[in-house]
């Protein structure tokens, strides 16, 4: 702990000094933190032992301390609020939009009621209320109506076809008090 408030307090009168001297010790280019092992000025007292140089420092005593072993300015930043070091980058993930929902299945019968017929020997009409948009349709042989197609009407039945399928609409059932009096005498 004592070692981090000396280099804290070395580090700040080196940082006054600097600015009091015109920064004149202070380098001016970018400080190269890949060669971190190596002295910024001085060479370290084991490798002065080792070359037999054993004259006193000359210049700032920091100079002689690795950048590696200075953590305490980046883990605790002097200039920010909180001490705290800044979180790390994070990399966004590169924009992928949504997948596009998937086609609803067609239905295997049309979404239409019949509603009544009007059969001739040489036309024929069916009303149809479309229940998902609930609209009335009239349509003769040959009319399309999202993709089923009016092939046949017969008394109170019509024929659809799309594609392969065919369907049988017919109007429902009459009460027999109803078939009674709609019958021809």
């Amino acid at each position: 702990m004592k070692l981090r408030v000396v280099v804290r307090c070395m580090s700040l009168a080196l940082a006054v000094s600097s600015v009091a001297c015109g920064a004149s010790a202070v380098p001016t280019g970018p400080i190269d933190l890949a060669g971190a092992d190596t002295p910024l000025g001085l060479m370290r007292s084991s490798d002065r032992r080792a070359t037999g140089a054993d004259e006193a420092p000359a210049g700032n005593p920091l100079w002689a301390i690795l950048l590696k072993e200075l953590s305490a300015t980046r883990d605790r930043p002097i200039f920010s609020p909180t001490r705290r070091a800044p979180a790390p980058a994070v990399v966004a993930m590169p924009y992928s939009p949504p997948p596009k929902p998937a086609k609803p299945p067609e239905p295997d019968r049309p979404q239409l009621s019949l509603v009544g017929t009007v059969a001739g020997d040489r036309e024929g009409f069916g009303i149809f209320l479309d229940r998902s948009a609930n609209i009335v349709l009239r349509l003769k042989i040959g009319d399309e109506h999202r993709g089923w197609i009016l092939r046949e009407v017969r008394g109170r039945e019509t024929v659809l076809e799309k594609g392969d399928k065919t369907a049988t609409l017919a109007l429902p059932a009459l009460p027999r008090a109803e078939k009674a009096t709609l019958a021809p005498r």
